[in-house]
């Protein structure tokens, strides 16, 4: 093959097949530019443009899915990428009657849309690009608010709302969950017609060891991932566990192309040992998150090379753990942008 498109990389290695090396990509947010659709897209193509990823995971706002049901945030202050939330819509059990479905393509989620037609129409076709949605647990406990478990930030079972309502109205919960799955598959359907390629399904922690039972995991959490997830089948799909002790394992049968975790974290599975359980889906992954924003572009360089050098001979794509840091340094994109194009 003659030079290696961005769109031949991505779908070699998706199917199972070495590229001429492993696709890379990086993501943050952009939290002065989020909260209107053309200077999100403006923010992202620049981004794109500057450090020429082999895909674009598109950031938008975390709080935007639990906006279309009524959350409210002032962004005039933000806690890192928080924005100060000023009222959440779910304070007990009576609240959970509030949890309608919603169109795929009005309001918050139209804005989002918009979007994503403008970087396709700036990018064309060239850079694949992943819209990035939350799964209707996490929805759920940003509903009650409390933020999504991720990373290593610590996760209480014993002051969770979310968990509270497990035990006082199961049938509630099931019936707002499936709500919001229903209304997160028509927005998924609705971001491929935009221009995307698929979807960054975002897991969060809530797969995490010590928060929910595995017994629980299973009856709130699955079914409603796979309402969105079946409605992508024809489109590529990238699932994200997030942070410590994440379960990468318990989604190797769900519909998805791509499974990324925090190898690095505690109490999560190497990469080069997930040969043996992963099946056909494609490992992401393989460098800390937390190394953006230090300025330890040596470290970046050398932790990625390493993953590299590990995962040699195997279909695999080079990402940080998780978004880096908005205090990420240019210096510190292009050492790890520099990796992939490493002789040795």
């Amino acid at each position: 093959m003659s030079a290696w498109t961005k769109r031949q990389r991505i779908e070699s290695i998706i199917n199972g097949e070495l590229a001429d090396r492993p696709p890379i990509s990086a993501w943050r947010h952009f939290t002065n530019s989020e909260q209107n659709p053309k200077d999100l897209a403006k923010a992202m193509v620049t981004f794109q443009l500057k450090y020429d990823w082999d895909f674009m995971k598109i950031n938008p706002r975390a709080v935007y899915y639990a906006e279309v049901w009524g959350n409210e945030y002032d962004f005039s202050i933000y806690n890192d990428v928080q924005p100060k939330m000023v009222k959440h819509v779910i304070n007990d059990v009576e609240d959970l009657r509030r949890i309608d479905e919603h169109p795929g393509d009005e309001g918050v989620l139209a804005e989002q849309l918009e979007a994503i037609k403008l970087i396709k129409q700036e990018l064309h076709d060239e850079v694949p690009l992943f819209q990035t949605i939350f799964s209707p647990i996490g929805v759920l406990l940003n509903l009650c608010g409390e933020q999504a478990l991720g990373r290593y930030r610590k996760s209480n079972r014993e002051d969770s709302l979310l968990i509270k309502l497990f035990k006082e109205d199961r049938k509630g919960v099931h019936k707002a969950l499936a709500a919001i799955s229903r209304t997160l598959s028509k927005y998924a359907s609705s971001t491929t017609k935009a221009g995307a390629d698929g979807v960054f399904y975002a897991a969060l922690g809530m797969a995490r060891e010590g928060y929910m039972t595995y017994e629980e995991w299973e009856e709130f959490v699955k079914p409603y991932d796979l309402i969105v997830l079946e409605e992508l089948k024809s489109s590529l799909t990238i699932l994200h566990t997030c942070g410590i002790y994440s379960n990468p394992q318990r989604f190797v049968d769900y519909p998805i192309n791509i499974l990324h975790w925090a190898e690095t974290a505690p109490g999560n599975p190497s990469i080069a040992d997930s040969i043996e359980w992963i099946g056909k889906k494609v490992a992401m992954g393989g460098l800390d998150e937390r190394l953006f924003g230090t300025g330890s572009e040596e470290e970046i360089s050398r932790s990625a090379k390493k993953s590299i050098q590990t995962h040699s001979g195997r279909p695999f794509i080079l990402a940080p753990d998780c978004s880096v840091s908005i205090r990420s340094l240019d210096s510190e994109f292009r050492a790890f942008r520099e990796t992939v194009n490493c002789k040795s």
